[in-house]
């Protein structure tokens, strides 16, 4: 029988609470992101965020809102339908926008400070993202009901299969997985180290799921679900007990490692005043900070992303480096731009992002140009490359093509520059080294959360591939990760910081570096059967916006 158009009832008194519910499980996604401080009348600043232990029930609230089969079901006759006209989809959906606006609201004061793109529609712009990445939100939540009436209490554990396999389908400029907010709890993140990030994911939306299933029959008066309950507590404890046992062994094996001396510099400008002074004085207070170190006889001096305007190997600048170098005795890595004849248009001039590294005898020892441009930063991507001469503050930068490991005296290193250090597959092709030294500019990004979200995600590949991190921003947030996660030393955005911290060197191939992406590939296949048993089986469905 063909379904009727039907008035949308969503927005309804009686839809209120689940409304709510929706709404506070998208909200409070950023409070589970990473901590920053912000000023508050009366009592000054505080730290926002960073709320990693109320992850575990986040999810909670739209879970039992979604979980009545009259919000609308899956059905082979009518499935796309079913799912964008069924309320369950459309409170995912809710909770999918809320969290992924509220989580990256940064674009659109990013896009106000450094284009000609006003505010408003810059927030418009963020609304449109979060328009289509809060639909795997809907997608998922619409399922909820289906698979508690098919597969039972099992849903709790089929339900965080799908989400592993939506956060490994799906495209995403910014790969944000809901994982990767348990990197400041050591004990709980060292199941990284073996599945990665999706493991933390699973684990997390089977303890709300659990949750979820214990208060619907607490509801319902029915039986409690004491077998998913158990089965979820029971991985929780012993997924502490292994992070517990891995970070006594990681901090015994760097108790007994060798040390390197590395220069932290950062300075405490904003990037509105940075491309106002003249590249000759920013030279000046990059060479005022370094001297600030010479005493402490550092290892390896390194300068951020994008700390000079000029290419490193011009004839005047190279033989300054060069003597730097050697009358101090440290290896120097600066972030700088290559601007050079175009290998593939001879006449024509081409710009990479770069890293060069001086050795300890002056020379320049190696360059290693960045492999992934950020779109809409650095270049603009098919199909809006069009719109490039009337956009301001978007680069044209080529991209690189081999993977440099830099060597020093005392270890090798490789340097994804920016954006790369949050990509998975560009990171798993700068692994090959003893150390990850990450030069970064988020001074791009203003007092805003994307600092400490662009952190966050580069951090977690510390334990995830079992190498330590040296993070070096213009302006912060600057950070030395150990292999188990810990932050050994950290930045405030905005503050001048010139200092020599001792890195931990060893390194550890973890099983997710060994065999890589295998769980989120058994969470597809799962994930496809458990899609084939509810597109089998006959439901009817409920009236659209229910």
């Amino acid at each position: 029988m063909p379904l009727e158009p039907v008035r949308s009832r969503f927005f309804t008194r009686g839809n209120a609470p689940k409304l709510i519910a929706a709404l506070f499980s998208g909200a409070v996604l950023s409070f589970v992101s990473p901590p920053l401080e912000r000023s508050f009348p009366l009592v000054g600043s505080l730290p926002v965020g960073g709320l990693h232990f109320i992850h575990w029930f986040t999810f909670v609230p739209l879970l039992v809102a979604v979980a009545d089969p009259a919000g609308g079901r899956v059905t082979a006759a009518a499935p796309v339908r079913g799912w964008l006209a069924s309320r369950n989809f459309r409170l995912g959906y809710l909770t999918g926008f809320a969290g992924v606006f509220l989580l990256f609201f940064w674009l659109a004061q990013t896009i106000d400070l450094f284009s000609n793109i006003p505010l408003v529609l810059a927030a418009l712009i963020v609304a449109l993202f979060a328009a289509v990445f809060g639909l795997p939100y809907g997608l998922l939540a619409s399922v909820v009901a289906p698979l508690r009436e098919r597969f039972g209490p099992i849903w709790v554990v089929l339900f965080p299969t799908l989400w592993v396999t939506m956060e490994f389908a799906q495209p995403a400029l910014f790969p944000y997985y809901q994982g990767v907010g348990q990197y400041r709890n050591p004990y709980t993140w060292q199941l990284a180290s073996v599945f990665g990030a999706y493991g933390l994911s699973w684990l997390i939306l089977l303890t709300n799921g659990a949750l979820a299933e214990w208060w619907l029959s607490h509801r319902a008066g029915r039986v409690r679900p004491w077998k998913p309950a158990l089965f979820a507590l029971v991985l929780f404890l012993t997924n502490l007990g292994f992070g517990v046992w891995r970070f006594n062994h990681v901090e015994a094996v760097l108790s007994a490692a060798p040390v390197a001396r590395v220069a932290m510099l950062q300075q405490g400008v904003t990037m509105v005043q940075r491309i106002q002074d003249r590249g000759s004085d920013v030279l000046k207070s990059w060479l005022a900070l370094t001297r600030r170190v010479l005493d402490d006889r550092p290892d390896l001096v390194i300068w951020p992303e994008g700390s000079i305007s000029y290419t490193p190997t011009e004839e005047r600048l190279a033989e300054g480096f060069g003597e730097m170098s050697r009358s101090n005795g440290f290896a120097f890595l600066v972030g700088g731009g290559t601007r050079e004849e175009d290998p593939d248009r001879p006449g024509h001039r081409a710009s990479w992002n770069s890293a060069y590294l001086f050795d300890r005898r002056g020379e320049v020892a190696g360059r290693y140009d960045k492999m992934v441009p950020m779109p809409f930063g650095e270049y603009l991507p098919w199909p809006v490359s069009y719109l490039k001469p009337w956009i301001q503050g978007v680069g044209s930068f080529r991209a690189g093509t081999t993977p440099t490991v830099f060597q020093t005296e005392k270890f090798s290193f490789t340097s994804p520059i920016c954006y790369e250090a949050i990509l998975e597959s560009q990171m798993r092709v700068l692994a090959n080294a003893d150390v990850f030294v990450n030069i970064t500019n988020d001074g791009w990004f203003g007092d805003t959360a994307a600092p400490h979200q662009h952190a966050m995600l580069s951090a977690a590949y510390a334990v995830q591939l079992g190498r330590p991190m040296v993070r070096i921003a213009y302006t912060g947030v600057s950070m030395v990760v150990e292999p188990h996660g810990v932050i050994r030393y950290e930045t405030r955005p905005y503050t001048e910081v010139a200092e020599v911290v001792e890195l931990r060197l060893a390194t550890f191939n973890t099983p997710y570096r060994t065999w890589g992406r295998a769980f989120p590939w058994v969470c597809l296949l799962v994930s496809l059967a458990v899609a084939g048993l509810l597109w089998r089986r006959p439901v009817t469905l409920d009236a659209p916006g229910a």
